[in-house]
């Protein structure tokens, strides 16, 4: 009895799949293939930050190639053709990176550093889409589809998180940037650093491309059912590398008005991401030049689109 079940859910699963709308010439039974489409868009993606001199970067720095962040939003797209198309969505939209590593800032305590960036956007994407279609079957279910075109996002907002640490010697040693404000603490010490920064550690805009390629399944006369792997390539620099000031706050935490702000260079002299360099580093020509970081992500997305 159970094999018999299974037998006709997995007939009926085939059937809908492959099953064909009727086609009648101008009839109330066509499927459209034309006009506006809105629908809602969501998934998963691992999410980098990359930069030259942090992937060339020796043990001290390990930019992790699994991060796992994700995005969604509402979309549209107007098919003035059978198979091309044109659209834009609104996706809310988690960025960053994971790191690990062994730091060098503390060489005595030979820690190993654990640290995340995080960077919240309002993603614009304006997308060409392309799908697959054949005249002589027009209300087919499967269709391979395709989009292409660019993004442009406004930074919401976005966090720093770096954790040194050697659990055998108990030693820890954290700090936080977020929204122009530094926190640090280490429980060598009961003093805690607090600052506020002049300017956002990354830039407001960032612009790229977008690429995805999948199929869509029609679920009724008038929605379907979209499934992609897409890949964002940004290519502007997300790292403000302008000089900023911060001011310190005082022992117990608080902003006397005559304290002075100082020259805070948070990309300047790193080896790398979190990193100074070391005399080695020094001695072998090592110079200050920190390159442009882009954001780079590839995931899966699955859409549910309505003709209208």
């Amino acid at each position: 009895m159970k094999k018999l079940l299974l037998s006709l859910i997995f007939v009926t699963i085939v059937n809908v799949v492959f099953a064909q709308f009727n086609y009648i010439p101008n009839g109330v039974n066509d499927a459209p293939t034309l006009g506006p489409q809105f629908g809602i868009v969501g998934g998963g993606f691992t999410a980098m930050l990359n930069n030259r001199d942090d992937i060339d970067a020796d043990q001290r720095l390990d930019p992790q190639l699994m991060n796992f962040s994700y995005g969604g939003g509402v979309e549209y797209i107007y098919w003035f053709q059978n198979t091309v198309g044109f659209g834009a969505q609104l996706n809310y939209w988690v960025a960053g990176a994971a790191y690990k590593g062994v730091d060098t800032l503390y060489p005595q305590y030979n820690l190993n550093l654990d640290a995340k960036s995080k960077l919240t956007y309002a993603k614009l994407p304006l997308l060409f889409h392309f799908k697959s279609y054949n005249r002589y079957y027009p209300n087919r279910r499967l269709r391979f589809s395709a989009a292409f075109g660019p993004y442009a996002s406004f930074l919401l907002n976005y966090s720093d998180n770096v954790r040194l640490y050697n659990d055998s010697a108990k030693v820890e040693y954290k700090s936080n940037y977020s929204q122009k404000e530094l926190e640090a603490s280490t429980n060598l010490s009961t003093v805690k650093t607090k600052g506020k920064i002049s300017s956002e550690l990354y830039n407001k805009f960032d612009v790229g491309f977008i690429f995805a390629v999948g199929g869509e399944m029609r679920l009724w006369k008038k929605t379907v059912i979209a499934l992609h792997i897409r890949t964002d390539v940004g290519i502007s620099n997300v790292e403000n590398t302008r000089s900023m000031k911060i001011k310190y706050a005082d022992a117990s935490g608080n902003y006397p008005a005559n304290t002075p702000e100082v020259d805070f260079k948070y990309w300047d002299g790193y080896y790398s991401k979190f990193n100074e360099p070391t005399a080695i580093d020094k001695l072998a020509g090592w110079q200050s030049n920190r390159p442009a970081t882009k954001n780079f992500s590839v995931g899966a997305f699955i859409s549910l689109r309505k003709y209208f």
